[in-house]
């Protein structure tokens, strides 16, 4: 873990390597609402940063165990969903500097919902129809997009 000043000036000038958790279980997405920034109070993906000589199929693991309790997962459980930029306008660290995250979003559908344990980052957990997800302004557009990438993997593996 970085100290706030090295982290700072990370933010400030590279783009930080995250992985999201997208969580599939009888046509919804599994969505938790965020206590910190960027996008505080949002309904998003849980996932986190990679942290440095952490290989991401670690980075994948650890936030599936710290973010949601899920100990059993294993790394082939998930489908890479491609690289995807996010851009906000303010950090975790700052309100005034922004963020750059690349993104690897990972999915895996569950056939029951698995039990989730609510971590310090999240004030909520939820499941969420993906085709609402993906038409309904209430959700950040980066959601959005990911319940349509979905929508549309989930038809064409089914078909």
């Amino acid at each position: 873990m970085l100290d706030s000043r090295t982290f700072k000036t990370a933010i400030e000038n590279v783009p930080l390597v995250s992985i999201d958790l997208c969580l599939v279980s009888d046509g919804e997405l599994f969505l938790g609402k965020r206590t910190n920034e960027p996008l505080k109070g949002e309904w998003f993906t849980p996932g986190g940063r990679i942290q440095k000589n952490e290989t991401w199929q670690d980075a994948l693991l650890r936030l599936a165990k710290v973010e949601l309790g899920l100990s059993s997962i294993v790394v082939e459980d998930f489908l890479l969903m491609g690289m995807w930029d996010h851009f906000y306008h303010n950090s975790a660290i700052d309100q005034n500097i922004s963020t750059h995250y690349v993104n690897l979003p990972h999915y895996a559908e569950f056939i029951s919902k698995p039990k989730i344990i609510l971590d310090y980052q999240h004030s909520a957990f939820k499941w969420f129809d993906l085709a609402v997800v993906s038409n309904d302004e209430k959700f950040h557009p980066y959601i959005r997009n990911y319940a349509i990438w979905l929508l549309k993997h989930m038809d064409n593996s089914n078909a």
